[in-house]
């Protein structure tokens, strides 16, 4: 040990030689501007500017500064290579520094700045007296103030830094070797002779880099020695993982992009070597729009073969609250721009950092042409490992996905947690041999390097690190500086040629993590539901107008409405773990939406004839109620949670994906049905409902199997109160000792029956508690098998979980629950480690429990988290974290559930759950006679989109089975057809199918999605 600290005290020495201070500051003036001023900052002639001084105090949270001077090279300098170096007062905060800066020198962007960039190359060949322009945008976002700021000249010293990197990085591993490992003395006593060799005596420049290069030489022996020759080779690229908005807005990441990617140019100039990666479309785009010089340099390195796009989607959403159709047009339009940009077709599915992985996704992934899914997030299990990190992933539908899990972590580690942004030392390339749990099959192995988040991504170090690795170490594994698809490329053929060789895992991989996100940030949830929703009926309008009047296809509007949804799908938006101002600003972009998706539907809908119809969005009849547009009386005035009101009338067989006939009044015929309500008591002829003195549920009777579907003396719909407090990620976690506080919502304020008729009867019930409200209207449809609760809560509790407890009568050990394109089957006993974990469970639209042909399935319109045990079943309504947002939920919420009574058919709970979410509409259009779009004969057969073709010519139409089941179904459609092809979820790839003179026959396996490109006759 005592020679490891004598190297080590040693190299620190040499290397505060590689940049050595030539005493001269850059004389900086100074001044703050909005983040919008960029184009102004940099033509500013800077007379108005403010000198800054050694205590300049600057700096805030979201600030954006500009400072700018002028470089004049010293003669001492001539010949050498000189670089600038920004003094800061740098904070480090998980990856990422404040500030964060982009350096440009004479107009032109060099590099990034940030506290593990802080050198930035001047001139690599310097003459005295030569005069550069400095200019450097400042970004902080921590609330601090900063205090000083400069930029000093350094001379940089390439072959001190060699000789640095040739002894430090082979001792780095030969710290981490076993003590009585031989190689481990072997370069300990190499490096000691190297070291020795150095003459640090300052007065001869010359006489020192010679015993540089006796140094180099000696160390040389270390690269040359034999080692084990089947040492395992992982393949470093360089990365850096930027997420869109977390601690900081969207507005910010633009700028991180950009300074990422400057740095990431800048290094490959200095290290024609250097491999890196990149991925998210959307920043991409941003970085067109925001630098385009940027943007170009790019483009350049991708046609040099330096910078590499893989990565299939828009963004790294969260893919387990995205709906199915968001999650397809992650694909199609993350695949359509690396396309048209780059010229690059990306095969692979890159969610490093995603909170838990949906089981549609393998199905997605095929249907979409992508071979291959890359993460390391399950490794922040909190109980169990998984076995694997080289396996096949097997989906809801059977399709089978090449899964890699990376492993990368310090060789020290103790725990199970790998990561993606290391700093590339040595002991994170053994350390991804050492955690990687198939080792017995031996294999090449992957990784990602580069400090994320602003952190600006690889390093000089890391890029030394890995020349000294690639050129081989004792008991170091063998290092390939190289891009991450032909790895991949590697792998991907050899698990296809020797499937039995890996194992298959089978169904989703949950994340026993973060749990929370699946319920923080409520109203965030809603709206993405809502617009998910909306854009599904815009898509269907559009090609309903195409079809009735010829009119083009609103694709740019559409896609603008789309880039909204998916930018607010990011994991770190959708999941409710941000900041409040990017809360702010998605309410503002939610906002935009809605306006926009108003005057789109105008648009579209003004060149049909006015009047009032009903638009039935989906491929199949339905009755329901109507909502009747502000002003027009119906069959029943109804009282919202809310306070609103809104009249109803009913709607008999509406025709499927068209208008109907909107009843006039006293042509509605509602069901015919008995309803009752009493301040404790609904019912119709099917169900009865009875409530306790507290305004909670201790009975819902099923008259047609003549079942109460509560457990006896226990009581549904009871509203309760968790301690929330979780031990590290507060917005992100739901702990498992939650239920070890628990207080009921009980203290009933009032009760009163507020509709008793013809539609439905509804109760109205007001809670307090603490500080906060609850109101529900509580209502029964005529004709209906479910109980609905409407829902407005007025929130002003902190570290608080809200769930709605239903005890279901039922012999159950399992929940099945809607995800998208599907459902899972999920144990609700706690036999193993793995049940015991999956305490908080994702779902879509529902969630069910079944006894045979008996159920009862909970519906929602905005939620998506429940938990489980046995046949009880609480739906998720409510947290309230303060971190990283203190105010986070407080205030009014809306939402909806309902309680269903089913024969065990799920294809029924989903057309329950799509009714819920999907009412039928009331539009502006006189009705006339106009045939389906299409409509389906099998009701486990869903239609999911009716959207205009990416080409803006044909259409397309997306279905899948719902029930689980192989199932056959005849597609019609009212409106002439040259033909049919089925397609991939990109559009491509057709098949033909026929002409559509007669019935389409389809087959369906179980959950397999269909894509139909349809092109209308003339």
């Amino acid at each position: 040990m005592k020679l490891i600290r004598k190297l080590d005290h040693l190299l620190k020495v040499l290397s505060e030689r590689i940049f050595t201070p030539l005493d001269l500051s850059v004389p900086l003036v100074y001044k703050a501007a909005s983040h919008d001023e960029r184009a102004a900052m940099v033509a500013s002639n800077r007379q108005d500017w403010t000198p800054v001084t050694q205590d300049h105090l600057w700096g805030e949270p979201d600030g954006y500064y500009w400072f700018a001077g002028t470089v004049e090279l010293p003669v001492e300098a001539t010949g050498q290579r000189v670089f600038g170096r920004i003094e800061a007062a740098f904070g480090d905060v998980m990856g990422r520094s404040d500030p964060q800066c982009l350096v440009r020198l004479n107009g032109r962007i060099i590099q990034g700045g940030d506290a593990n960039h802080r050198e930035f190359p001047i001139d690599f060949d310097a003459a005295g007296g030569r005069k550069y322009d400095l200019m450097i945008e400042a970004g902080t976002i921590e609330n601090r103030r900063q205090i000083g700021f400069a930029v000093t000249l350094h001379l940089h010293h390439a072959a001190v830094e060699e000789a640095y990197f040739d002894m430090k990085v082979p001792l780095d591993v030969a710290r981490l070797l076993p003590a009585d490992d031989p190689r481990r003395h072997f370069i300990l006593r190499t490096l000691d002779e190297a070291i020795n060799s150095v003459d640090f005596r300052p007065l001869q420049p010359e006489r020192f880099l010679d015993s540089l290069e006796r140094a180099r030489t000696i160390a040389g022996r270390i690269y040359a020695a034999q080692d084990f020759e089947e040492k395992p080779v992982i393949t470093a690229t360089g990365h850096t993982h930027i997420d869109v908005a977390w601690l900081w807005r969207v507005r910010e990441t633009r700028q991180k992009m950009a300074r990422s990617m400057a740095t990431a140019l800048s290094l490959m100039q200095e290290f024609p070597d250097y491999r890196f990666m990149y991925n998210q479309c959307v920043l991409l785009d941003y970085l067109a729009e925001d630098y385009p010089e940027l943007f170009e340099r790019i483009r350049g390195e991708v046609q040099a073969g330096r910078f590499e796009i893989e990565g299939a989607l828009w963004l790294e959403p969260d893919v387990n609250i995205a709906s199915g159709e968001s999650l397809v047009r992650h694909v199609l339009y993350g695949v359509q721009y690396h396309r048209d940009t780059f010229g690059i077709r990306p095969h692979m599915l890159w969610l490093p950092d995603t909170f838990g992985y949906s089981a549609a996704l393998p199905q997605i992934m095929e249907k979409a042409g992508l071979d291959s899914f890359v993460t390391h997030k399950l490794s922040w299990n909190d109980t169990n490992r998984l076995p694997n990190e080289k396996f096949f992933w097997e989906g809801i539908d059977g399709t089978k996905a090449i899964a890699y899990f990376l492993t990368t972590q310090p060789y020290e580690s103790q725990r199970i947690n790998t990561t993606y942004c290391p700093n590339l030392k040595p002991s994170h390339v053994m350390g991804t041999w050492k955690r990687y749990g198939q080792q017995t099959a031996g294999g090449d192995l992957f990784l990602v390097y580069g400090f994320g988040d602003g952190g600006g991504g690889p390093t000089r170090e890391m890029l030394h690190n890995i020349r000294r690795m690639e050129k081989g170490i004792p008991g170091c594994p063998k290092l390939e500086h190289g891009f991450m698809r032909p790895f991949f490329e590697r792998l991907i053929d050899e698990m296809r040629k020797k499937p039995h060789n890996f194992p298959v895992w089978s169904g989703e991989l949950y994340l026993e993590f973060h749990r929370g996100t699946l319920t923080s940030v409520a109203k965030n949830k809603r709206n993405n539901r809502l617009a998910e929703n909306r854009l599904r009926e815009l898509e269907a309008l559009a090609v309903f107008v195409r079809l009735k009047t010829g009119a083009a296809y609103p694709l740019k509007e559409l896609r603008a409405l789309w880039d909204i949804v998916m930018l607010n799908q990011f994991h770190d938006i959708l999941p409710g773990s941000s900041i409040g101002a990017v809360y702010d600003d998605s309410d503002r972009d939610y906002a935009r939406f809605f306006e926009h998706a108003a005057e789109l539907e105008q648009k579209l809908l003004a060149g049909m004839a006015r009047g009032q119809s009903v638009f039935n969005l989906l491929g199949r009849k339905r009755s329901g109620v109507v909502e009747l547009p502000a002003g027009q009386h119906g069959l029943q005035s109804i009282e919202r949670a809310d306070g609103r009101r809104a009249d109803l009338t009913w709607v008999d067989n509406a025709a499927p994906a068209t208008f109907s006939a909107l009843p006039q009044a006293g042509e509605a015929v509602p069901p015919r049905d008995e309803l009752r309500a009493a301040p404790a008591m609904l019912a119709n002829g099917w169900i009865e409902a009875h409530f306790d003195e507290k305004g909670r549920l201790t009975g819902l009777l099923d008259r047609k199997s003549g079942r109460n579907t509560l457990k006896g003396g226990q009581c549904g719909n009871r509203l309760q109160a968790f301690r929330d407090y979780p031990a590290e990620f507060d917005a992100w976690d739901i702990d498992y000792d939650f239920e070890d506080q628990v207080f009921e919502i009980d203290r009933l304020v009032s009760v009163e029956v507020v509709e008793s008729g013809p539609l439905r009867a509804a109760l109205r019930f007001e809670w307090s508690y603490e500080s906060s409200r609850i109101v529900q209207i509580v209502s029964l449809m005529a004709g209906a098998r479910q109980l609905e609760f409407d829902t407005w809560i007025d929130w002003h509790e902190h570290h608080c979980l809200v769930k709605a407890a239903f005890p279901l009568a039922l012999n159950t050990t399992a929940s099945e629950a809607e995800i998208q394109f599907g459902h899972v089957r999920r144990a609700s006993h706690r036999n193993t480690s793995w049940d015991a974990a999956r305490y908080e469970c994702v779902m879509q639209r529902w969630v069910s429990a079944s006894e045979g042909d008996f159920g009862v399935a909970l519906l929602n319109d905005c939620k998506y988290g429940y938990d489980a045990k046995g046949a009880d079943i609480r739906l998720s309504l409510l947290r309230s974290p303060t971190y990283p947002w203190p105010d986070a939920d407080q205030g009014e919420h809306r939402l909806g559930y309902a309680v269903l009574v089913h024969d065990g058919d799920i294809a029924a709970v989903h057309a329950a759950a799509e009714d819920f979410n999907l009412p039928l509409g009331v539009k502006p259009v006189a009705f006339e006679r106009i045939g389906s779009m299409v409509s389906v004969d099998n009701p486990a057969i869903a239609v999911e989109a009716i959207k205009p073709a990416e080409d803006g010519q044909a259409i397309v139409m997306r279905l899948w089975e719902v029930s689980g089941t192989r199932q056959t179904a005849q597609m019609r459609f009212e409106f002439p057809v040259e033909r049919i092809e089925a397609v991939d979820l990109l559009e491509e790839n057709p098949v033909p199918l026929g002409d559509g003179s007669q019935p389409l026959p389809l087959v369906f396996k179980s959950f397999e999605i269909v894509t139909l490109k349809i092109f209308p006759a003339g």
